[in-house]
Order: structure tokens, then sequence, then C-alpha cells
């Protein structure tokens, strides 16, 4: 049994949230000078890591760690080694992921556990310098999932819940100089775990940094940076900095201590006066003392404001003197300028409206899982940026400091959201007095350590937790102890109502997956004075996130709405050897799980391993900075930053007609002031066809932290001329290069059916949709009429004539009629398949990539050449369509023969040729399952149905599906050789 503990049993009570764990704090760091705080390069000298190689023993339940695992050497063979930061689930210890998405991993009711509760042992010795023996010497644990007890040379030190927030432990009177061991117990279930029934693997284990410090026996505890805008969004802009530094150790300081405090630029030029302020120490002063902490303000006329579109830093310094007036340590924190409000249905940073161009995020690493670095973190961040994603949710829980660090640095907008989800028990725990502190807890200590961060503009309750007395009583307290953010929180507005529902615990209305019209007459109404800001929608669950452009298309033009967060960033796949013996990404139930939810974990706009999916094309556009549209015979440009002009930015154009480039140039719009739009003359004269299309460019000026010069961050495409009949191709003749070649035409059927997209409906988990109340109906309509498994022939009336001409081609002319019954089909149109070798596409059409018809606003009208598409998405479905395409090439780049076909009537046609049918698709259930055909499988459809976002929202609107009635559409396909 576990020493201390084992008998109280506090990983089974949820009233226990911490057991001698010190108070959270923002994570400054102390050196010995300003020099060294402020270029911060190294380790402080008073901190050391102890990340690296543990040893580790597993248990199946705390109850049968034995007090000589904590206390005795960590030898013999059951004992290995694994990393920390990690998580021993991905370690080969015997203990396995497991993915859920709102059901527990076990049955409850709350708080009981499992009989089985994987618990691991983590051993090692740790040095301490004999000089820190008269130091306060704490050890920091960064994130341990779910709990943890900490032991440090066989002696209990203290007990710590909340996997993704840090707890720290006094470890003083527990080491002595030297060799030192510790053990820190993780257990994988707890009573806590009932509030981290979060979307996502479960994992367990120290997924985050463990270290030791050695504090001054009097230290500055925390330092506290309140740098806000007086004025904000006027030229009398000023900031107004409060810097509070709270001194803490082994014992009160006494008379004579003093902080000083200084404020630069980063350059470390420094601004105003410094200014020394004494530490108060009569805390025995009835009704008069309010702590140990020394506080200075400072007004600062002409500061830079930050912004996710500028974000400009300075640096606070805290020097503690002590009451001889020498330097005992130094703090840097480096802090942003700006204001937050919510104000006449407006979310204002700085005065000033944003957009919120979001996406929630996960940690998440195809090999580390929960264990993502400094470098994962960037990568995200830089990733996003490059698609113009400048706001993060961070789902569903505080994310490690160094994260912050980053989006105050690139400059993003942050949701800090506290570590509460009990989904499963979404109505019950959140008024469940036995789990009020646990909600506090998880709150209060998220505000105390992100506090000084500028990117951080609302503080979450936590998610999908219901709406009770615990969210307002945590709202009471961080309203209370920093009322310069709003507070977010969706449950609150779910259950009360988007007018003025739980007003309390939320400033803004923020629901989930809401439809375009719901959102659309929550603006027009103009009931309520909170903006809408969704904090999920288009749910990216493989080939999705359709009608994004019909969204913003609501939000751009009606007050109140200000956008929202895509659901999600990045796919969950872990690398593992699958039950097939491949290796690939495996999903929910791929590691034996159970229960699991299946591949609903892969649902990003990236893959794993951050390859981004097709729909981020469609995601860049819609967030783009800058729009260019048609008035007339004039082009309307509009900034919509909101602090920035567009001098950054070069912006090109490109005259299009009949599909084929006939000009070029630069267009010279002026700077346009942030939130403009400035009228600009055509730069080109129209030409007299009937095919005219002008593309507008925007690129970066210079690189910038994120991208290279001449990065392309937004674009647009307006029609200056529009076909308005088909194409005569029997008066056409072919190039004089292009010759014959007798005999290759395919043969064509008729094809109805596609491989199921994830919002049709889930083919691995057929009852997932009916159990927790998600997924589209396409495919069980499909189902029910056989659509999957008979001839298409049979299903509908098709009409099918061809005519060959002298030039060896031949014209297809197709009527298709749809019986009532069959509504709502996937595609009309018809497949073939081509011989082996050809592997070049060329088309005009919509690219260059992939795009469906509501998923297509942001690809353009050109020509477009590629190699022949990858499956891209972990379960196989549906990809590689090209919407509008006039005409489409399918090339042996080795022989030079050359299929084409050129679309007569109506004007353009929906076109795919990937490797695969769409059988072999839909019969595979992982990526790794699919065989690539040697030939190309070719998709021509008259009418194709739209994505949507079903698999976790509306599904397809209803003017991107396939209705009863006749189809009627026809092409030319000939055979040459260039």
């Amino acid at each position: 049994m576990l020493p201390a503990i084992g008998a109280v049993r506090p990983w089974a009570d949820p009233h226990i949230t911490s057991i001698n764990r010190l108070s959270m704090r923002p994570p400054t760091c102390a050196f010995e000078s300003i020099e060294a705080a402020r270029t911060a390069v190294g380790a402080s000298q008073w901190r050391r890591s102890l990340d690296g190689r543990w040893r580790f023993r597993l248990f199946d339940r705390p109850d049968d760690v034995p007090a000589a695992a904590v206390s005795k050497p960590a030898e013999g063979s059951r004992w290995t080694p694994v990393a920390v930061p990690g998580n021993w689930t991905l370690q080969g210890v015997g203990d396995l992921p497991q993915y859920t998405n709102v059901q527990m991993p076990f049955h409850g009711p709350p708080p009981r556990l499992p009989e089985r509760n994987p618990t691991g042992v983590y051993r090692r010795t740790m040095q301490i310098p004999k000089r820190w023996l008269d130091r306060q010497i704490v050890l920091h644990v960064g994130g341990a999932e779910s709990v943890h007890a900490l032991y440090v040379n066989g002696e209990f030190v203290g007990y710590g819940t909340d996997s993704r927030l840090a707890s720290e432990y006094d470890i003083t009177s527990f080491v002595q100089a030297g060799a030192n061991d510790v053990a820190i117990v993780v257990m994988r279930w707890s009573a806590h775990s009932y509030v981290e029934d979060q979307d996502q693997w479960w994992m367990a284990g120290l997924h985050r940094g463990v270290f030791v410090e050695a504090r001054g026996a009097v230290h500055i505890g925390s330092l506290v940076c309140d740098a806000g805008l007086r004025e904000a969004g006027t030229p009398a802009a000023t900031g107004m900095l409060v810097a509070q530094a709270t001194l803490d150790g082994l014992a009160p300081p006494g008379r004579g201590w003093t902080v000083r405090f200084a404020f630069e630029t980063l350059r470390g030029r420094r601004l105003g006066r410094a200014q020394t302020v004494a530490v108060p120490h009569r805390f025995a002063t009835p009704y008069l003392f309010e702590g140990h902490t020394a506080s200075a303000s400072f007004e600062l006329p002409g500061i830079d404001p930050w912004s996710a579109e500028s974000p400009t830093r300075y640096r606070v310094t805290a020097e503690l003197l002590d009451p001889d007036g020498a330097v005992v340590e130094a703090h840097a924190q480096l802090v942003g300028f700006r204001s937050v409000e919510v104000r006449d249905r407006q979310l204002l940073v700085n005065g000033e409206p944003i957009w919120v161009f979001g996406v929630n995020r996960h940690d998440h690493h195809p090999t580390r899982g929960k264990a993502v670095t400094i470098d994962d973190m960037r990568d995200d961040l830089l990733a996003m940026r490059r698609h113009n994603i400048t706001a993060v949710r961070c789902s569903h829980y505080p994310n490690d400091p160094a994260f912050l660090d980053l989006c105050d640095e690139i400059g993003m907008y942050v949701v800090d959201e506290a570590n509460i989800e009990s989904h499963a028990y979404n109505t019950s725990l959140c008024d469940d007095p036995r789990y009020r502190s646990t909600w506090l807890s998880r709150g209060a200590r998220m505000v105390e350590r992100d506090r000084n961060h500028p990117s951080v503009i609302m503080w979450s309750l936590g998610n999908e937790a219901g709406y009770g007395a615990n969210q307002d009583a945590l709202a009471g307290w961080i309203r209370r102890t920093d009322a310069s953010r709003p507070l977010h929180y969706e449950g609150a507005v779910f259950h009360d109502g988007w007018v003025d529902g739980g007003v309390a615990a939320s400033d803004v209305v923020c629901p989930m997956y809401p439809t375009i019209e719901s959102i659309a007459e929550y603006g027009r109404s103009g009931l309520g004075d909170r903006p809408l800001i969704m904090c999920e929608y288009s749910h990216a669950m493989g080939n999705s996130n359709g009608s994004l452009a019909d969204y913003w298309d609501v939000i751009t033009t009606t007050p109140g709405l200000q956008g929202g967060f895509i659901w999600e960033w990045k796919d969950h796949g872990l690398l593992a050897r699958l039950p097939s013996g491949k290796r690939g990404f495996a999903y929910g139930g791929q590691f034996g799980d159970e229960p699991n939810d299946g591949n609903f974990v892969a649902d990003g706009l990236m893959s794993s391993d951050l390859r981004p999916h097709p729909g981020v094309q469609e995601v860049m556009w819609v967030y783009r900075p800058v729009v260019v549209s048609l008035s007339g015979s004039t082009l309307v440009v509009t900034n919509r930053r909101s602090f920035c002009d567009l001098s950054d930015l070069v912006a090109s154009w490109e005259l299009l007609a009949d599909g084929e480039v006939a000009g070029t140039g630069v267009l010279d719009v002026g700077a346009v002031a942030p939130g403009a739009t400035v009228e600009v003359a055509l730069p080109c004269d129209v030409p007299d066809t009937d095919d005219v299309h002008l593309t507008v460019r925007w690129t970066q000026r210079r690189a910038t932290p994120w991208s290279p010069k001449g990065h392309l961050v937004a674009w647009d495409q307006t029609t200056l001329r529009n076909p308005e009949k088909c194409r005569d191709l029997r008066a056409e003749r072919l190039d004089p290069y292009i010759f014959r070649v007798g005999g290759a035409l395919p043969r064509v059927e008729l094809a109805l059916f596609r491989a199921p997209v994830d919002n049709d409906g889930f083919k691995l988990l057929p009852e997932l949709g009916r159990r927790i109340g998600v997924g589209g109906d396409g495919l069980g309509h499909w189902i029910d009429a056989g659509v999957d498994r008979l001839p298409a022939d049979d299903l509908v009336e098709h009409d099918h004539q061809v005519v060959r001409l002298d030039d060896g081609s031949e014209i297809h002319t197709h009527v298709v009629v749809v019986p009532e019954g069959l509504d709502d089909l996937a595609r009309v149109g018809v497949t073939f398949e081509l011989a082996a070798g050809f592997d070049c596409l060329r088309y005009s059409g919509r690219g260059p990539l992939e795009n469906y018809p509501d998923r297509n606003r942001g690809a353009v009208l050109g020509v477009w050449e590629s190699e022949v598409d990858e499956a891209p998405y972990l379960v196989p479905q549906e990809f590689g369509l090209r919407t509008d395409c006039r005409w489409f090439e399918f090339i042996d780049s080795t022989s030079g023969v050359t299929v084409r076909l050129d679309v007569v009537d109506p004007i353009a046609m929906h076109i795919s040729a990937t490797r695969f049918s769409a059988h072999d698709l839909y019969a595979a259930a992982h990526e790794t399952d699919l065989r690539p055909r040697r030939g190309l499988v070719v998709h021509a459809d008259v009418a194709h149905r739209g994505l949507g976002t079903g698999s976790c929202g509306p599904d397809v609107l209803d003017r991107y599906r396939i209705r009863p009635g006749t189809h009627r559409f026809s092409y030319r396909l000939i055979t040459s050789r260039v």
C-alpha cells in the first residue's frame, strides 16, 4: 500500500484536489541578475531539468503498489526505462491508449472507478547542490494524467490533480545535499477523470516537463503584470501597467525588503523611470494587511498595442533587493498592451471589432501523444498563420505555458479553457457539490498561471459540462480576480438560451455547430447584447468543411456575428502496428480498446503528422485578410484587418479568357487602412469572348516570422463574362500538333454512388450516430435503396447515345431520370477506367486542390496540371474531385498518349481521376488497406452532392443536394498523342 495515502485513497475522492501542493503562480523564473533574466539564455543556475529517462513499473491498481516501490531501490527486470515527458501508453509497458468521445471508458456513476486502474511508478535520482540547502527547494510536475502522488527519499510529499496544469511541492525538508530519490506515482483513472471526459485519446503518465528549483529563502513567488490600454482605439490610447510582486519563501519577509520594477523594450531600452517599492511586512495589522506584495504602476503614452496582427511586446523586470540593498534575484516578464471588452454585441480588442478566424487545437503528436515539444507547438502555430488562422481555442484544457508564449510572440488570439468536461454526465456534475472544489481549483489555477499573456482574450469555463452552480461559482471567482477579459462558456447558452441565457457565465454567445439560418436569425434579431462567436463549427472529419463560405457570407454581412473556431486542427492518429500487421496511424479500437468511438478522432484540417488536407484551401480563403469583389466595372477592395493596412502585401492580377492567361500585372491599391474599402478600376480591357475571369492574388512583400517573401496570403476571382451557351464540338478541329491514335477510348458506365465521406454517415460505426445523435443521413438512404450494390442502370431511367466523329472522337449524350424514391443521391454521372500508365492530369476547372460543390469558393478557375492525387484521409472515402471543369486530359507521360474529355452540355462538369474505384474506397477501413490500381478511375459528374459537416453539425444544405428529376449531359472523348 502507498505510504501515507494508501488507506485514504484520495484518487477516489472528488473533494480532494491536492495535498501539500503550492499555490499556482505565473511561471517566471528567478535569475541572479537583470542581464541574465533579460536574455534568459540557458537555464537559471537555480533550476535543473529532470526530463529524460526514468525507471518505471506498472501496477494494476493503486492498492497494489507496495511501499517498497517508492522507497527501496528501483532494481530488477520489472523496472523498465521510459521517457519523461511521455505517455507510458505509447512506450510499450503493457497499457495502451483508449479513445472515446462522449462515453466514459468505464462504467460509473461518478466517482466510481474501474477495478483495474493502471498505476505507474516513476523513479529517478536527482542531485541537490549543497549551496541550495539554505533555499526553498521546489519540485515541479508539469502534467500527469490523471492524478499523481510525490515521494522524495521514500517520504510522502504531496498529491495533485488536473492533468493539464502543473503541480509544485516544497521538498526543502525532504532533501539532502547530493543524490536524492524521487518517486512519482501516477494513477490512470481517478474521480477527476469524470471531468476530463474530452474528445481525445485517454493517455497516462508524465506528459509535460519535470524540474527541481531552488528558490530563495525569501523570493518573488508571483509576478503579475496587468498591461491594459486606456482610451483604446483612439489617438490618446495610453498603456496602463500595474506590476505586482508577491514575496514567498521559508519565512515571511521582515522590514527592509524592496522590489525594483522597470519597463523596457525587447531591445532593452528603458521606458519611464524605475520604481523601487517597499514590501509590506506587518502581517498582523488587522484589516490593512493585503499580503507581502509590492505594486508599481506605469502610465505609458504612445505605447504600441499588442494584437494578433501586430504582436508588439515589452519587458517588465522585477529585482528583489534585501534590506542592505543587494539584488537577491531578478525576474523578467514579457507583456503586451491591449484591452478586451464586449460592447454593443461586439467583441472588441483595443477598441476595435475583430474577426475570429479560429480553429480548435488539442495537444497531439503521432508518436509522443500528449507529450508535445516547443518545436511541435511552434510548427502548429506557424502552419496556422500560413493558412490565415489567427485565433485558437485551447480545447479543452490549458496548454503548456510555452504555447501561450509562442502565441504572444507570433500573434494569435487565444481562448484559454479550463480542464473541465463531464460529457458523459453533462448535466449532473455541474451541480454536484462533491465536484465544486474541482471546478474552482481548475479554473482559478488556469487564471493565476496565464493572466500575464496578452494573447489570452477570453477565459473559458470548460467544455460540455452542463450549466449549474459550479460554473457560476467559478465565473464569480474569475470576474473578481481578472475583470480584464470576458468569459466564454458554451454550456451556458446551450442550456439557457442565446439571447439572455447564462449571462453570469458567458459574455459571448458561443454555440457548437449551429445552422447558418440560426446564426443569421440571431444577428438579424438584434436581441441580446452579446456577440455570437461559434466555439465549434465545420467539423473537419475526413472530406468535410462543406459550406464554409456560406457561413462566412452570413457572418460578414450580419451584425453581431464575428466568426468562430473550426473543429479541429489536426487528426489524432497514433503511429502504431495496426491489427492488420501494418504500420500506420491508428484510430479508436485499433489498440483493442473497448469501448471506443472509432475514427471520430480523425477530424482535423491537418493529418496527424501536419500535412494539410485539401479542405485547408477553403479555410485559408474564407479567412483571408483582404477581399476583392466586382461592382459593375470596378474592383472593390476591403481590408478585413482591424489594425494594419495592406502595405505589407503585393497585389497582382491575372486575366483568363476561355481558360487561358490573356494578361497579367500588378494591381496598385495603395495602403488601404484597417477596415477600409476602396474602389479600383479594372486593370485591363475585357476580351470579347464568352468565358472571362480576373484573379487578384496577394503575396507577402517581405518575409514574416511565419512565411517567406512571396507567400500567397489571399486571392479572389471575379467573373467578367460567363458562358451562355454550350459548345459545339462537332465544329471544332484538333490542334495540328495532335494526331489521332486509333481504338483506345474507354467504356463508360453510369455512376450514382460515391464512397461515403464521414459526413454521409459512419461506415465503420453505423450505431455511433444513433448513440450520440450526430451524423449525416446520406449513407443510410443509399444502403436502403441499394445504391451501394445494385447497378446504376437498374435504379434510374438512363438513355445513353454515342455519336462517332470523323476525327475518331465520340460524343456521348446521357439523359438520366432520377425517381422520387432516390432523393439525395451522391452523384449523377459516368465512370470509366483507363489502362495503366496514365500518371498526369491537366484540366480547365477549379483548382489546384480537390474541391466540391459546397467547398469550392476558394478554388479558382484556371488550367491546372498535377500528378494523380493520393488518398488523403485516414479512413478511405470519396476524394479528388475538381468542380466546374470545361475539359480534362489524362496523360501517359511516358508514351505521350492523352485521353481528353471535353464538356459539351452543360458548360462544365465535376471530374475526378484516382487509383481507386468508389467500392475500393468504401471497402477499406484504413488508409493502409488500400491497394492502388494500375489504371486510372475517372468520374465525370453532372451533379455531385455537397459535403456539409454532418459528422458533427448540419448536413448538406438543400441547394447542394441532388433532387429527383431529369439530368442531361454530354461530353466528347478523344484519344491522341502529342
